[in-house]
């Protein structure tokens, strides 16, 4: 599959601890390590699907997953295009939801000095318990205590161990008077392509240059010393966190789209 880089990367993460292929020219993602992970365990398809394929699809989508019962979601998923609104009509019918992120990416980012805040890369092992509760404190969803939220957020925290520990990623903390308040992972993609992974800065801590400083910083290092020439993130376009990265250098590029059907356990991407 060639898609957008930021797809490719994505797929190279899944590779990473679960399996892609390509059947009947139909990405399959699966990660049966964490079943309830929407964009790890989906459809990736190479165009928009049309209204009238949409039913097929669901039960293509569900025929594909029986074999892991856990992941009772479907998603459909592809790259530039949005939603038409026949397409859209159709998916609300069959109660879908539309779902989609923008990528950002960066040839060069601006240096950034926050004051108070520094930066090294984590143990993983180390550092695990300050890791994990700075996620959850990140995290209303996860804090709420819902339990299949909780499984599928455990399932991607166990995935950063994994990469890391196989030396496929690094992971990088932000500090402020000896405590962490801000983590992101850098894992290097083929093609030279830098990947960042879960970008969050402590709400107590926030618009004190944390964020900029942490991913300028990884980013930076990723092309200086790993070899990498574009870096690549995963946005919400609405997120409050654009503008920061567009003062870095990041631009604004194509559009990831999906439907989604929530099963019995509706878990967030």
């Amino acid at each position: 599959m060639h898609g957008l880089p930021l797809t490719e990367t994505d797929l190279h993460l899944v590779r990473l601890h679960g399996r892609v292929e390509v059947v009947d020219g139909i990405t399959v993602v699966r990660v049966p390590d964490n079943p309830g992970y929407r964009w790890g365990n989906c459809l990736h398809l190479a165009s928009p699907p049309a209204a009238s394929e949409l039913q097929n699809l669901i039960q293509l989508a569900r025929d594909t997953f029986e074999d892991q019962p856990e992941s009772s979601h479907v998603m459909l998923r592809w790259d530039g295009e949005p939603v038409d609104p026949d397409l859209e009509a159709r998916a609300l019918e069959l109660g879908m939801q539309v779902d989609a992120g923008q990528v950002m990416h960066a040839t060069a980012l601006q240096p950034v000095e926050a004051e108070g805040v520094s930066i090294r890369p984590l143990h993983i092992e180390d550092d695990w318990e300050d890791i994990v509760a700075l996620n959850i404190a990140c995290d209303p969803e996860e804090i709420d205590g819902v339990a299949d939220y909780i499984a599928f957020k455990e399932g991607l925290r166990r995935a950063w161990q994994a990469w890391v520990a196989t030396g496929s990623a690094t992971w990088w903390g932000a500090f402020i008077e000896g405590r962490l308040v801000g983590q992101a992972g850098m894992v290097c993609c083929p093609e030279q392509r830098g990947r960042f992974q879960s970008v969050e800065t402590h709400p107590e801590f926030r618009r004190r240059g944390v964020c900029s400083m942490l991913v300028s910083t990884i980013g930076n290092h990723a092309m200086s010393e790993l070899g990498c020439t574009t870096l690549l993130l995963g946005v919400n376009p609405k997120g409050l966190a654009l503008h920061i990265y567009a003062k870095l250098g990041f631009t604004l590029g194509q559009w990831q789209n999906s439907l989604v059907l929530l099963g019995e356990r509706p878990i967030d991407r």
